[in-house]
């Protein structure tokens, strides 16, 4: 079992802060490289610490602001997140990340849009696919019910991944908060997945919880995910900087000792 660190939680995005977590748990620790060129210093500060990115396990996740994948090609919006992928294409090519997180959507679902906005997406991941050549892309199940951003319902979303034989990551905590039955899509998408987004919350609510925080049993679910997919990585993904520092440390060996049963 491999765990990662998501970089959002480091304070904006400051890649520096996240050596106290190699130096805690050595080089097997890895990160989730979030790209966050909307920040004006985000890139130079990227640069800066690329010996830390290259000392362990990597992987990337893909832009989230300024990208929108269902937006049709040639719009407004895709020449802005084709902007920023042009930009990770050219850390990768330094980088070689294994994996990279590919976000269906990001914003709002109209319903009676909901299918021209899946081809849009997929086109997209299409063309991702092509731009990374060296690079497995995860696609995720993104969106929240409860505020109008969920393109797929567990079912669809399984029946694409399956149909298409798409690599998966399962984001528990969207997940939870869509009310899906977790291990349930963890058993249907079973040799497709190569990661899980790990944070809580309120089975409501895109919360972003430590993991003992929220309405996910994380100690039952971890043997499963251990069972059926144990090669994926767990990617901890916290998005508040007040989590950086003790409480990650002490949620990175909690979720050790969950996968060694020792909890």
């Amino acid at each position: 079992m491999a765990i990662f660190v998501d970089t959002c939680v480091l304070p904006r995005s400051r890649l520096e802060t996240g050596r106290i977590y190699r130096e805690r748990f050595g080089n097997t620790l890895g990160f989730e490289l979030l790209m966050m060129f909307d920040l004006p210093d985000f890139e130079e500060n990227l640069k800066a610490n690329l010996p830390l990115l290259e000392e362990g396990p990597l992987m990337f996740h893909e832009p989230v602001w300024g990208m929108e994948h269902t937006a049709p090609k040639g719009s407004r919006a895709w020449e802005e997140g084709m902007y920023h992928l042009r930009l990770t294409r050219k850390y990768a090519e330094i980088l070689k990340p294994a994996k990279m997180v590919y976000h269906l959507n990001n914003g709002p679902v109209r319903p009676e849009e909901r299918d021209a906005m899946l081809r849009n997406s997929l086109g997209n991941l299409a063309e991702m696919r092509d731009m990374f050549p060296e690079t497995e892309i995860l696609v995720e199940n993104t969106g929240i019910r409860g505020d109008g951003t969920m393109l797929l319902d567990q079912e669809a979303f399984t029946e694409l991944c399956r149909d298409r034989h798409f690599p998966v990551l399962i984001d528990v905590g969207h997940a939870n908060a869509n009310g899906w039955d977790i291990p349930k899509l963890v058993r249907d998408l079973r040799g497709q997945i190569g990661g899980f987004h790990l944070h809580n919350n309120d089975g409501h609510l895109d919360l972003h919880n430590r993991l003992r925080d929220g309405t996910v049993d994380f100690s039952g679910l971890i043997p499963l995910m251990d069972r059926e997919a144990p090669e994926a990585a767990r990617v901890i993904e916290y998005t508040r900087p007040a989590y950086h520092g003790e409480a990650l440390t002490e949620d990175i060996a909690y979720l050790r000792r969950l996968s060694a049963g020792a909890v």
